[in-house]
């Protein structure tokens, strides 16, 4: 008969609890706000696995050849838990900062030369959602890690990523072209003519200095450029070459129309993925921001412990390791609900779950 399971047993508390060992006190030089600063990234580094099981299991729904709408809301569910747990890890800086910056350097010096840089589970999390190696601030990260974690990365990388998975499924979207629809070509005027109604208003703005005209204006007609890329593959192809952009030509459009019709019943599943995903990039920047500050508070410009340039590096990722630019940037191109062209009976006949009963 199975003994009677037991609180501690199942949590595994005798060893969790005794898994604290602050160096100042192994070294008589006690600081108390050492076990805190050890619990606090022992918390950070639980949330990380479970993001990653959860993200593990989005990457296997959404790589499917086909998804069903059910298991789309099962993928969407788990990012959304995603996002919780950055919600969180964000709350975690301000039980963090309760240490003053005299506190941390009482046992900083004992720290040499580990360091959150040295994160693997932060680095999968990263990979796995799809980062752009190319966009790192820092790429020969891995000097800084050991073999086992080098080894462990190197073999993550031949797995899918979020991003990847998720521009499939985009791609296989249906819609974009149905006979003689021509969807795209009444869009592509409204967006001109917005574009145009943008320039004026700055050019007609009286408290606008004339380099400030300019500057809004050269922003305006890039914009627009990027945008009439969007119709002509050859340029987009371009834009992808200079990395100004990494989602496809296709799956760009097919996210474009899910933003532009998302109250259609069967693109409302699709339009919260996507507004998740740039959700979840944010609160990943929230996230990298508010550690920026906080080494900022505790050492100012001083070189981290493990090597980087300490707040500098970190402010340099909020900026430039984002992963889900591409759909937060389609924000630039889209038109107030008044002026989306309506789409044909047939599309539309489609888009809703069910055929109206005559």
């Amino acid at each position: 008969m199975a003994q009677p399971l037991y609180y501690r047993d199942y949590l595994a508390l005798d060893t969790l609890l005794s898994a604290q060992h602050p160096l100042s006190w192994q070294q008589d030089k006690p600081a108390h706000d050492e076990l805190l600063f050890i619990i606090v990234h022992q918390v950070y580094e639980l949330w990380f696995k479970q993001a990653l099981y959860e993200l593990d299991s989005v990457i296997r729904i959404m790589g499917q050849p086909y998804v069903p709408e059910h298991e789309v809301a099962t993928a969407l569910s788990r990012l959304k838990r995603i996002q919780s747990i950055f919600s969180l890890a964000i709350a975690q800086f301000d039980l963090l900062e309760t240490m003053t910056p005299l506190d941390f350097l009482a046992f900083r010096d004992f720290l040499h030369p580990a360091s959150g840089f040295q994160s693997l589970q932060f680095r999968l999390l990263e990979i796995r959602l799809g980062l752009d190696e190319e966009a790192r601030v820092l790429c020969d990260y891995e000097s800084s890690l050991d073999a086992r974690d080098r080894q462990h990365l190197h073999h993550v990388r031949s797995q899918p990523t979020l991003f990847g998975v998720v521009q499939n499924w985009l791609e296989r979207m249906p819609f974009l072209e149905f006979r003689q629809y021509r969807f795209w070509e009444s869009y592509r005027e409204a967006v001109a003519r917005r574009f145009e109604r943008e320039q004026q208003a700055v050019i007609q703005h009286p408290a606008l200095a004339p380099d400030e005209k300019e500057q809004k204006l050269q922003q305006i007609r890039s914009n627009a450029m990027n945008f009439e890329a969007f119709f002509e593959p050859a340029r987009y192809a371009e834009l992808l070459h200079t990395r100004q952009r990494r989602l496809s030509h296709r799956a760009t459009l097919a996210a474009l129309f899910i933003m532009l019709y998302r109250d259609y019943p069967l693109l409302q599943l699709p339009f919260r993925l996507l507004d998740t995903l740039v959700q979840l990039d944010q609160q990943m920047s929230l996230w990298r921001y508010r550690h920026a500050i906080m080494v900022n508070r505790m050492i100012g410009q001083r070189v981290g412990t493990g090597g980087s340039s300490g707040y500098d590096y970190l402010l340099q990722t909020v900026v430039r390791q984002r992963i889900f630019q591409d759909f937060a940037s389609l924000a630039n191109y889209l038109l107030p609900p008044s002026e989306i062209p309506p789409i044909p009976p047939e599309i539309e006949t489609h888009l809703r779950f069910a055929a109206e009963i005559r």
